[in-house]
């Protein structure tokens, strides 16, 4: 992004996505800073490493899984596939941007990975608002979700990556290669100022941020009160009734009581995906919306260049996010590392070896 600071001259950086210098179209001057240039790229490095061994880890033990068609692994499958997107056409670029000082390539190039970038910042954002709703259907409309079988949890799925492709295709036409005052050329969007550049940046922040919040907070409000009122407003009567179930049916109840657990774990883990979403993404999203409103924001601080930078770290998260709450996932990686350290060891005793049986769905894993 290209900022003005207060002595007049323009200062160059580079942030995490494709709404890096949108703020304006023309170079007066170049003053790169080196040392925050090392910082730089020292942190996206290390951002595309995690990020990428996490999903593509996460990703080969649920396509594993697929055999138990668990409700919840579609929705990571399709998180994961988002966010290795961000890491190779968001973070990746970046890192090599900063490491050039300048975009080396065609404007074909220019143009698809600026529409790459925006893809994968609406997929990951939207495949969470799309397992948000997905769990408010299911508990607060059960008999909605029964009867719509199991290719139910698709359409989200089909909705959240169409609407990223879609909704990115202005990134084709906006971004181009193109040539600066200073006689380089560089990837740049065209805006008809003195609006364009607001209207862009928050478009992108409502689109990508602000609506897709908005959303998730509605659906969890919802499933909150639903559980609410399922737990603490049931009348004494019925409770009863099904203590007295329960003592008759003691294994229907426990096949309910699975359930229940299975569901819990997966509203907590929504919420925990969410969260971290938004501590990640809040800082950026603020920052450039400060930068285009606000005429003597100073943004082009390191501390917030940085703060901007690890707005990629969310799409490291999301795969450990998920398994620290799915008992199945968890147990799988560890029966993984627990081979591959086997097969380290020559000479290794039978009680070194890891388990190698059938692998089952946990009676608590997420559903």
């Amino acid at each position: 992004m290209i900022m003005v600071n207060q002595s007049g001259t323009y200062t160059t950086f580079q942030a995490p996505t494709a709404l890096q210098n949108a703020s304006n179209t023309t170079i007066m001057s170049d003053d790169r800073d080196d040392n925050l240039a090392k910082v730089q790229i020292a942190i996206l490095a290390i951002l595309f490493v995690c990020t990428t061994l996490s999903n593509v880890l996460i990703l080969f033990v649920l396509l594993k899984r697929r055999k138990h068609n668990a409700l919840m692994h579609t929705f990571m499958i399709n998180l994961c596939i988002a966010d290795l997107v961000v890491a190779f056409f968001q973070v990746l670029p970046q890192l090599v941007w900063v490491i050039t000082d300048r975009f080396r390539g065609p404007d074909i190039l220019c143009r698809l990975i600026r529409y790459l970038q925006v893809v994968g910042m609406f997929a990951s954002s939207y495949m969470i608002v799309a397992m948000t709703f997905d769990r408010h259907q299911a508990i607060c409309r059960p008999m909605m979700t029964y009867k719509k079988g199991v290719a139910r949890w698709n359409v989200p799925v089909f909705v959240a990556w169409a609407a990223s492709l879609v909704l990115s295709i202005p990134q084709i036409f906006i971004f181009s290669k193109t040539k600066l005052s200073t006689g380089t050329y560089d990837c740049y969007g065209a805006f008809i100022e003195p609006w364009g550049t607001k209207a862009y940046i928050t478009w992108m922040t409502t689109a990508v941020f602000v609506l897709p919040t908005l959303v998730i907070a509605t659906c969890q409000v919802l499933i909150f009160k639903e559980i609410h009122d399922s737990i603490y407003l049931k009348s004494e009567k019925i409770v009863a009734m099904v203590k007295k179930k329960t003592q008759l049916v003691n294994g229907k109840d426990t096949q309910k009581s699975e359930v229940t657990t299975a569901m819990s774990k997966t509203i907590k883990m929504t919420m925990v995906i969410v969260l971290v979403y938004v501590v990640c993404w809040a800082p950026f999203f603020l920052i450039q919306m400060w930068s285009v409103w606000d005429p003597k924001a100073e943004t082009e601080r390191p501390v917030f260049v940085i703060l901007m930078m690890l707005a990629s770290l969310n799409s490291c998260t999301n795969p450990w996010i998920y398994t620290t709450f799915s008992s199945s996932v968890s147990n799988d990686l560890h029966q993984m590392f627990c081979c591959a350290r086997r097969g380290l060891r020559k000479n290794s005793n039978p009680e070194d070896s890891c388990f190698t049986g059938t692998s089952t769905v946990p009676k608590d894993s997420l559903y």
